[in-house]
């Protein structure tokens, strides 16, 4: 992913340079196809955004915009450092439970250029990987890293399917029609997290697609797969036995949604949404931002929208307010995205700059 959204000026200079000799390599047209179905998404998340702009309506959205209130954009400022700040500490205990180790400030910078990587990838996908690649890079070991960063961002996962299950069983009105998805979602959540916190449960899931792949008769494949399940087993194993591990991390994780609350109210009063409902809030939030996650557009922009749109509007907002909300969330991931950016420029540039001074010491 990390490739992904760095290669794109070289695909389109690459594939220019093919069809000019008339003969493309399959390097190439492997570079044209990821760039062709970039694209795709992109316009895909054009078309999603302007269907929803088409749905509110002109005369609404402006009709909302009248009553913005900037000043609640401090508010969001502050949070947004709030919530990568949380997201770091976490990430911090999974990496510390290897025997690894990086400063908050380090993490957060990571996580800001992650944020970056996210503007051109599916989902959260393209970040994850970036900072999980660097902090491997800065600890020397990628396998630490990635199982720290999957873990920080699983937990975040499992927390929120688990207040999805939790408001369904309560009786919300607003999961009214989505109780059997909601709960099937919570299912396999809660499997997952039996696979990576339950050495126990981890055997019998490995050992269950080993023997379904036997059974298809692929057996030069099953021994592959048994292969890979040690190795994931073998990383998880520093998080396993550590039942206080595992609370922080959901404590901090219930913490982030709070917080991923509070950014949605103080958006909601931004666009002029008079009164929202915290409680509200508490139970839709969650279920937006999974349906956020799925990796159909860059940065799930469109999705995302849709989503607030769709659960806003059952706790009271007009599908004005409900789309400005989402539209002032995604500008503001945007800009944290642009600071990345910068910091990765930045990054490069004093690597280069050590580089330079290197080689000017040895000659």
């Amino acid at each position: 992913m990390t490739q992904q959204s760095q290669n794109l000026g070289d695909d389109t200079r690459g594939i220019s340079a093919e069809l000019s000799r008339g003969e493309p390599t399959p390097e190439g047209v492997r570079r044209g196809a990821r760039y062709l179905a970039t694209i795709a998404k992109g316009l895909v998340a054009v078309g999603v955004l302007a269907a929803l702009f088409v749905l509110v309506g002109k005369e609404a959205i402006v009709d909302a915009l009248r009553h913005f209130e900037p000043i609640y954009l401090i508010h969001l400022s502050v949070l947004s450092y709030l919530l990568i700040w949380i997201s770091c500490v976490k990430w911090r205990l999974f990496l510390r439970s290897s025997g690894n180790d990086a400063t908050i400030h380090e993490l957060m910078r990571l996580y800001t250029i992650g944020y970056f990587f996210n503007l051109f990838t599916p989902s959260f996908i393209g970040g994850d990987i970036a900072r999980s690649y660097k902090l491997g890079r800065q600890v020397g070991s990628q396998r630490d890293a990635f199982v720290a960063t999957l873990l920080e961002r699983f937990t975040g996962l499992w927390a929120m399917t688990t207040l999805g299950v939790l408001f369904v069983l309560l009786g919300s009105t607003a999961t009214k029609g989505l109780e059997f998805s909601i709960c099937v979602i919570g299912a396999l959540a809660l499997g997952a997290a039996a696979v990576c916190f339950s050495e126990r449960a981890s055997k019998f899931a490995f050992a269950t697609v080993e023997r379904f792949v036997r059974m298809l008769g692929m057996k030069s494949f099953a021994a592959q797969v048994s292969k890979l399940c040690d190795k994931v087993s073998s990383a998880f194993s520093a998080a396993r036995g550590n039942p206080r591990l595992v609370l922080q991390s959901l404590l901090l994780s219930f913490v982030y949604h709070v917080m991923t609350v509070l950014n949605t109210y103080y958006s909601a009063l931004a666009v002029g949404w008079e009164r929202p409902s915290l409680s509200g809030l508490f139970v839709v939030v969650p279920l937006a931002l999974l349906v956020g996650m799925i990796p159909v557009t860059p940065s799930g922009i469109g999705i995302q929208e849709g989503a607030f749109l769709f659960f806003l509007e059952r706790v009271g907002a007009t599908r004005a307010e409900a789309l400005l909300v989402g539209v002032i969330l995604r500008i503001k991931a945007v800009l944290i995205g642009i600071l990345g950016g910068i910091l990765l420029a930045s990054t490069k540039k004093e690597s280069a700059r050590s580089s330079s001074v290197g080689a000017e010491v040895v000659s």
